[in-house]
């Protein structure tokens, strides 16, 4: 994996991890989150949560 740019609108989810396409749109955001994900394997989420919070 090798570090890209794109324009925010163009960020590729599709050819990345299958969980950032949840929690990557709120650190783009300058959100502060905490999440829980559960893989079977590497690319399927079988559960997962994610909350904003005011402090971590």
């Amino acid at each position: 994996m090798r570090p890209q740019w794109f324009q925010l609108d163009e960020v590729p989810f599709s050819q990345m991890w299958p969980d950032d396409i949840h929690w990557f749109p709120l650190l783009l955001q300058k959100k502060k989150f905490r999440g829980y994900f559960k893989f079977q394997g590497q690319d399927t989420i079988l559960e997962h949560t994610l909350e904003e919070v005011e402090e971590i």
